[in-house]
């Protein structure tokens, strides 16, 4: 038994070795072994996948694919929009800590946030062609970020601030990203409808997290659970309340509204501890080098900047001003579970 277990260990490690340096390491252009496993066996399976389904069924899970992240936004929404439906209407309605107007002000913010979803997605970025060059072209060329050149793909004049998208195959102007949220490359007549839907989306969540928190809240100080006593469930043992064991109360008690809740706040603390980590980067590359940088593209040319590193504001890297450590909270640890008893009720 113990051999085969080594023996599984080592092949999986030799194959993972392999995957990194073959997808991650080896120059497709130059290594045999990085042109086969990167182009030539994708090829290869994506034909194979064609003769066996048929073009028509491909075509379909291409679509699919390509809303993928458009499922798990609709999923995760609407899934935690109905828990507060059918659970936290409920108990916002006997709670006296937060009012019953908040079940209709919660309409409208759900509204607000399809709507603006719908929108979204919906409203193109734009599409500078030679007919409508003029409609989006007034911003002027800076000759450091923005030079006049022809767009290598559709042979036109590439006007400032515009870029070719690969995925919507259009020169978007104002091109800012392909959000894949929305589907949708972000852009000069959409910019609106993407600022939008960030914003209604930052309210609800801010929104969301207050009234379960003041549903919650009201059921700790009108049974003042802080100074309850609880039992083990297992043991019988009694266990004197704090913070942490009250939450675990709560979250036997209305496992929705706390998956809600939590699913919110850990959102949050990724986002802020990945803001955290990459301010104490930035900050660690600036004490290294000067503040006189100079780019350089493909041609190695002096001050100027390829298509892929400019962005709606600016070059990205290292001319792009970064937030340092001191300025940007470090959110800590989430807490964990202490316990490993099973909490009855009060």
């Amino acid at each position: 038994m113990m051999i085969i277990i080594t023996t599984a260990a080592i092949a999986f490690t030799l194959f993972s070795l392999f995957f990194i340096y073959a997808c991650a390491i080896a120059d497709p252009d130059t290594s045999n072994v990085g042109r086969f496993c990167t182009k030539e066996l994708p090829s290869f399976l994506y034909q194979q996948l064609e003769k066996t389904v048929g073009k028509k069924v491909l075509s379909r899970l291409n679509t699919l694919k390509d809303r993928a992240f458009q499922l798990v936004y609709l999923t995760v929404v609407l899934g935690s929009w109905s828990i507060m439906f059918c659970y936290g209407y409920e108990e916002i309605e006997k709670s006296n800590y937060i009012s019953t107007y908040h079940q209709y002000s919660g309409y409208f913010v759900f509204l607000m946030c399809m709507s603006s979803f719908h929108y979204a997605c919906n409203t193109p970025p734009g599409s500078v062609t030679t007919r409508s060059m003029p409609l989006f072209d007034h911003y002027d060329y800076d000759d450091v970020l923005y030079k006049k050149q022809t767009c290598p793909t559709l042979k036109i004049r590439k006007i400032a601030r515009s870029k070719y998208d690969r995925f919507t195959r259009r020169h978007v102007p104002r091109f800012d990203h392909f959000c894949g949220w929305i589907n949708q490359a972000v852009g000069e007549q959409n910019y609106r409808w993407f600022l939008l839907f960030l914003t209604v989306h930052v309210v609800m969540c801010f929104y969301g997290s207050w009234a379960v928190f003041r549903v919650l809240y009201g059921e700790v100080m009108e049974k003042d659970l802080l100074n309850a006593s609880f039992f083990n469930a297992i043991t019988g043992a009694e266990v004197q309340a704090d913070s942490w064991i009250v939450f675990h109360y709560l979250f036997l008690r209305h496992t929705q509204l706390c998956s809600v809740f939590i699913l919110i706040v850990r959102r949050w603390h990724k986002k802020e501890k990945q803001k955290y980590e990459q301010s104490l980067q930035y900050r660690e590359v600036a004490d290294k080098k000067t503040n006189n940088i100079e780019s350089k593209n493909s041609t190695g040319v002096p001050g100027e900047l390829s298509d892929v590193d400019v962005g709606c504001i600016g070059p990205r890297g290292e001319l792009l001003q970064h937030s340092t450590s001191s300025e940007v909270m470090d959110p800590g640890q989430l807490p964990t579970n202490i316990y490993e008893c099973v909490l009855a009720s009060v």
